[in-house]
């Protein structure tokens, strides 16, 4: 469902500036604090967000090499159902994904939808706690739904922002059952 905006006037990038600031205040909770002060533009909390959303539009396609590209060369990965295993480096992570790929069978429309996160930036790094819900099409045509939680350390390095430690908890799954493709008749 499509939601209508109201334009709102151009304002001068020093007010723009000085409302992010007071936004970044607001959510993180500390009003006031040496860190907060310290909120980046817009342009780094968006940063930021397109770095965790990215993730999902890659991890649906299979696109695991530009995937591993978004964690930092030094980067920790982590999941729930691994037993407790940290894959620390690009190219343990890029054998991690690969595997779990490997030996998963093909699912259909895979799609990651993930919640407006607590972000939290400082400098060059970032906190980020985002909820997820994940649903695809498996082979026998049941739809499978699966709801978790990213926890992340961002690190901005040569202006770009990277995962520097990312975990993934699993947190429940289930099947409403079998999936239909297209639109009823």
């Amino acid at each position: 469902m499509a939601t209508r905006r109201k334009t709102r006037p151009v304002t001068p990038a020093s007010e723009e500036r000085a409302s992010v600031t007071a936004s970044v205040r607001r959510s993180s909770g500390k009003i006031g604090s040496a860190s907060a002060t310290k909120a980046r533009s817009s342009g780094d909390y968006e940063g930021a967000r397109l770095l965790l959303s990215r993730y999902c539009q890659l991890i649906d396609r299979g696109q695991i090499k530009e995937l591993v590209d978004l964690y930092h060369p030094d980067a920790r990965f982590s999941v729930s159902f691994d037993s407790g295993l940290v894959h620390v480096g690009r190219e343990a992570i890029l054998a991690w994904y690969t595997n779990f790929f490997r030996s998963r069978p093909r699912v259909r429309y895979p799609r990651h939808k993930i919640f407006e996160p607590c972000l939290e930036l400082t400098e060059n790094t970032a906190t980020a706690c985002t909820y997820f819900d994940s649903d695809f099409v498996e082979g026998n045509d049941d739809v499978m739904v699966l709801a978790g939680r990213y926890d992340d350390r961002l690190e901005k390095l040569r202006g770009r922002w990277y995962f520097k430690e990312r975990t993934i908890t699993i947190c429940y799954h289930y099947s409403p059952g079998r999936g239909q493709e297209g639109m009823p008749p």
